[in-house]
């Protein structure tokens, strides 16, 4: 668990890609009651050490969800949430080199 300003942010799981280069990384937001509790992921290199505050999230949506991720290659990544969200703070289709698909 990390601080990160004034929000507590809790590793839920990683996803290993095929080769296991890269993780994609995932993690509940809370904050204050003026911002909303938020699930994120993020795309690590394998030996990097996640940041909430120094790696970049490529998805956030409101609430704490369960995830889904599932890698088609070293290149691509599937990722959908349980239940669906009803609100999408940020939905990028690529982080760095891999493709990013939302189901």
């Amino acid at each position: 668990m990390h601080e990160f300003g004034a929000c507590r942010v809790v590793r839920q799981k990683l996803f290993a890609s095929p080769t296991g280069s890269k993780l994609v990384v995932v993690v509940w937001k809370s904050c204050s009651a003026k911002v909303p509790d938020s699930t994120q992921a993020s795309i690590v290199a394998r030996g990097r050490t996640f940041s909430p505050e120094d790696t970049p999230t490529f998805v956030s949506v409101r609430g704490h969800l369960d995830v889904v991720v599932a890698w088609s290659s070293e290149r691509a990544v599937r990722i959908g949430f349980i239940p669906e969200p009803g609100e999408v703070f940020k939905r990028d289709q690529r982080a760095g080199d891999v493709a990013i698909n939302y189901e």
